[in-house]
């Protein structure tokens, strides 16, 4: 059993190099199947959701090496379309898979996917959107079956700006006959670099990051080599920690661009914030003020991802902070853990009021998912004593050696192995 012990209460001061993006790197690599030439995936995370991304293309046929963040993919032997439940059960993520399958092989076979259990996050958007561009679907004993006979261009509004289910038509319609259009997409900067990627592959698509994106279908796509964008989660992760506990951290190789709704937050906690083109610098000199209400909204609202870490930066802030989540029904579990560390939060189904303590001390407590699970390594760094994070395979999910980065901020955490 792997446990993360920390002994809080001392500010942070450092610089480290931020990784690459989990989010935007799983959807890339599911796109390499659609090309038989290998692909080279640089910045590519050394996460247990990448792995698992490994093994379901080692599944299928392709051959994958990995060293020092670098995948090389062939996936010209690609021999099944079918990924098996155990695999689609450990991530989220896997749904992708069956866009890029249903472009290679017209079929796809897989059960329904894992991750976080944060609630309901049914697919029906990524079915009813594809079903209108000609895929068929069948559902038996949690598999899906779905089938794509002819391809029908056209356009297709989706009812919500859902990540996943605009990434999976991004993977489906790049190798397809005519334009197709996708209006009222998702606009997350992962959904970009997945257009960058597939552009970069050979495919004709415009628009990510905007009201409507066009794909010009091509016939087929080549291999290419490309950079993973920075994972904007994981700085504002050690952003909130350095609101929380004060001091001053450079995060390096990160792109300010993407936290904009985040940074304009964490500026009304006191926080100096020194955005440049490449790279973050956060100063904490006092108790931080609480910021009013915040609100989660799709890109570039303020991202529900952010959410827990942004709660745990204001535990011990003056005043009280409102916290109204509109994306996830169950994105509150932590604060549970919060509280169990003397946090002052009252909860109401989605929102929780957050009124600032003077200290907060060290439990134990276990992390329920990815992100609450780095939330509570924040507030063990706040926190007067000693807290101990069970359940930490959900934080080992998105964040390269959390441990050894904290420590590099001048953090007391070590990785416990029993």
């Amino acid at each position: 059993m792997r446990r993360l012990a920390i002994y809080g209460g001392k500010p942070l001061k450092g610089e480290l190099t931020v990784q690459g993006s989990k989010n935007a790197a799983l959807p890339i690599l599911a796109a390499t199947l659609l090309s038989a030439e290998p692909c080279r995936v640089c910045n590519c995370p050394d996460l247990t959701d990448v792995h698992t991304a490994f093994q379901i293309l080692e599944g299928l046929g392709a051959r994958v090496d990995y060293n020092g963040f670098e995948a090389q993919i062939s996936s010209a032997n690609i021999r099944t379309p079918e990924i098996c439940d155990a695999l689609m059960c450990k991530m989220r993520s896997s749904v992708f898979f069956l866009g890029a399958m249903l472009s290679r092989f017209g079929k796809a076979k897989i059960g329904y996917p894992g991750g976080c259990a944060l609630g309901a996050r049914p697919i029906d958007l990524h079915i009813k959107a594809m079903e209108q561009l000609g895929v068929t679907f069948q559902e038996e004993a949690g598999t899906i079956t779905a089938t794509l006979s002819r391809f029908r261009q056209g356009t297709v509004r989706l009812a919500f700006p859902s990540v996943g289910a605009t990434e999976n038509l991004l993977l489906l319609c790049a190798i397809s006959k005519g334009e197709t259009v996708i209006l009222n997409p998702a606009k997350e900067p992962e959904i970009v670099d997945l257009q960058n990627f597939l552009n970069g592959m050979g495919a004709k698509i415009q628009g990510a990051g905007s009201d409507v994106i066009r794909i010009q279908g091509v016939h087929k796509l080549h291999g290419c080599s490309y950079r993973v964008m920075p994972d904007r989660v994981v700085a504002a992760t050690y952003a909130s920690a350095t609101v929380a506990c004060g001091g001053e951290t450079l995060l390096r190789q990160t792109n300010p661009e993407h936290l904009t709704s985040f940074l304009e937050v964490l500026k009304r906690t006191g926080a100096e914030v020194d955005a440049q083109k490449a790279q973050l610098r956060i100063v904490m000199k006092e108790r931080p003020y609480s910021v009013g209400m915040v609100k989660t909204l799709p890109y570039p609202g303020f991202p529900t991802d952010m959410q827990p870490l942004l709660m745990a930066a204001l535990l011990q802030a003056k005043g009280t902070t409102v916290f109204y989540e509109t994306i996830f029904e169950n994105r509150l579990r932590h604060v549970a853990d919060f509280q169990r560390m003397g946090a002052d939060i009252a909860a109401d189904g989605q929102i929780a009021t957050v009124t600032g303590v003077g200290q907060l001390h060290g439990a134990k407590v276990r992390a329920s998912d990815l992100r609450g699970g780095a939330a509570l390594a924040i507030a063990g760094l706040s926190a007067c004593g000693y807290t101990e994070i069970g359940d930490i395979g959900h934080i080992e999910r998105g964040y390269v050696h959390l441990e050894e980065q904290l420590r590099l901020l001048g953090g007391d955490v070590a990785l416990i192995e029993d």
